[in-house]
């Protein structure tokens, strides 16, 4: 196995990221001694409560200078750093817009504390008091995890492979230049909002949990997370915190009948997996568990349908559906959310070869149904059938939600800010909306019309993998609704969402780990669903 810097799986980042003192602090935050002290400034020039008072009578009216000559005029995202010259305990005053009052949300937060971070380690800053929860109308707990989230997302670095890092440390040290780890952050509320400032650092920490390993299994090359080191990856995470794991390998999938999933592994030298995660607290509000499945594709070429050279690197990260379901299952454990959920990961690589799958070729998934092969190009929604379908077949869920990177067409039609939102129950897929938009992993719903199954009919099989150019994603869902025996269910494509190409507020150029803050909140929000609570007809489980 190739090993750089004595580490595989990233542990660094995540490990400093825990060790990290995250706090809520009441006190007054013009006496903290943090390196860098946040105040937000709207775009009216206007500070929440009378710091903007306060502050010039520390710093001799500086704030309201530059404040009223334009100098700073409070945009979203614009950072200025002060230097406090010893006047505040505080290196320097960090002034960060945030726009117009009534467009303030936890998203821009997120932004703006992610901006804030990135250039406070420009100026290799240690450690940050921010003030943002006292924001007037802010609702602490959301705004306290979006502070949170925008700041570690932003710092998190991806650079296990750089054998220079070394070499360098060691020149900067010799020039008396030290690079410090970040290592504290505090958020100043008042009392009354201390509990809930509290409760938003905890799901926070939770969700980075999650999405730190997420992005880092997207950024890692395909030689190294193949799908047996993210199934060994998953049982450590799994065993930590008491979720049963079980990993099933090709030969234990052939006698299964997981056609589909096979015949899309069976190109590669690398063994397939599917990775079993079960969260059943003794507390579980719900009868029947809430099934998550992601695509798990280590890397896709396309197969014999092979891709464009152009990008192809990327494809490692077509993985993203799978991590995501990990994280959340890492966030939901952490949390004590009183939920039963499982979560699958269909694990392999699509490559060419003398035993791939080819155009025309017949695969027969575990529901029975027979699916001709078009473009082996269109592999992830035949290792989801499979998942989907022996998934519905095993755990009887009560809701069935998958996340996938599964077409080129969802960034077409939405671009890179929205996820996809397909299904059969527009409840579901309603809440999922709604939460998406609350903590900033937004979805657009498309239609999924009869008319669109017409695409999908083959000649020799019940269906074939592919439905034509047109409405891609669309095709693509109604694909994989022959596989969820009528559940009801929720598809989300993050194909457009699940990578960057430059450095964003908190997402650094690669992986984004996209849909774990988001399932992490909706499975949250479900464990108090009086639907889900309903007892199970023991007649019915006996069938």
């Amino acid at each position: 196995m190739f090993r750089t810097k004595e580490r595989v799986w990233g542990g660094m980042d995540r490990e400093k990221m825990d060790k990290m003192e995250i706090a809520a602090k009441t006190g007054d935050p013009l006496t903290s001694p943090a390196e860098g002290l946040v105040f937000g400034v709207w775009d009216d020039g206007r500070m929440a409560q009378d710091f903007r008072k306060r502050l010039d009578a520390a710093l001799q009216g500086e704030v309201s200078r530059i404040l009223d000559n334009g100098e700073f005029k409070g945009t979203p995202n614009d950072v200025l750093f002060l230097p406090t010259m010893g006047k505040l305990s505080a290196r320097y005053l960090v002034l960060a817009g945030l726009g117009s009052r009534e467009k303030t949300s936890p998203e821009l937060i997120r932004k703006v504390s992610g901006t804030v971070a990135r250039a406070a380690r420009s100026r290799n800053l240690s450690s940050l008091a921010s003030t943002l929860v006292s924001n007037d109308g802010a609702e602490p707990e959301h705004v306290s995890e979006a502070i949170v989230e925008g700041t570690l997302l932003a710092l998190y670095r991806f650079d296990h492979y750089k054998s220079t890092d070394k070499d360098k440390k060691e020149k900067n040290r010799k020039a008396g230049a030290v690079s410090k780890d970040f290592a504290s952050l505090h958020l100043f509320s008042s009392r009354e909002a201390e509990k809930k400032v509290r409760k938003g650092i905890e799901w926070a920490r939770a969700i980075l949990r999650g999405t730190y390993l997420a992005r880092d299994l997207g950024n890692h090359p395909a030689n190294i997370a193949t799908p047996s080191m993210i199934a060994q990856t998953a049982s450590v995470e799994c065993q930590k915190r008491g979720i049963r794991f079980v990993s099933y390998d090709r030969e234990k999938l052939e006698e299964m009948g997981l056609g589909a999933l096979v015949g899309v592994a069976k190109g590669s030298m690398e063994p397939a997996r599917l990775i079993q995660m079960e969260y059943r607290p003794s507390k579980a509000a719900n009868a029947k568990p809430v099934l998550l499945v992601g695509k798990t594709l280590t890397f896709d070429s396309g197969g014999i349908s092979l891709k464009p050279a152009e990008k192809m690197e990327t494809m490692k990260g077509d993985m993203s559906g799978g991590a995501a379901v990990l994280g959340t299952m890492m966030a939901i454990a952490d949390l004590g959310i009183p939920l039963w959920v499982v979560g699958l990961m269909p694990a392999t690589e699509n490559m060419p070869s003398g035993t791939a799958n080819k155009p025309g070729d017949v695969l027969r998934a575990f529901n029975g149904k027979t699916i001709e092969v078009i473009n082996t190009d269109a592999e992830g929604r035949l290792i989801l059938a499979d998942a989907l379908s022996w998934g519905v077949k095993t755990f009887d869920p009560a809701l069935v939600i998958d996340l996938a990177t599964l077409t080129g067409a969802v960034t077409v039609a939405l671009g890179a800010h929205a996820i996809g939102v397909l299904g059969n129950d527009q409840k579901r897929m309603s809440e999922v909306l709604e939460i998406g938009e609350s903590v900033g992993e937004k979805g657009w719903q498309l239609p999924l019309f009869e008319e669109y199954f017409e695409q999908i009919k083959s000649p020799i099989a019940d269906i074939q993998n592919v439905g034509g150019r047109g409405a891609g994603t669309i095709t693509a869902a109604a694909f994989l609704s022959h596989f969820v025996d009528e559940k009801p269910w929720v598809h989300l494509d993050i194909a457009g969402t699940a990578w960057v190409e430059s450095d964003e507020p908190y997402k650094p150029k690669g992986n984004v780990g996209i849909g774990i803050r988001l399932l992490t909140h909706y499975l949250g929000k479900l464990s108090e669903d009086k639907d889900l609570r309903k007892p199970e007809k023991r007649e019915s489980r006996k069938k």
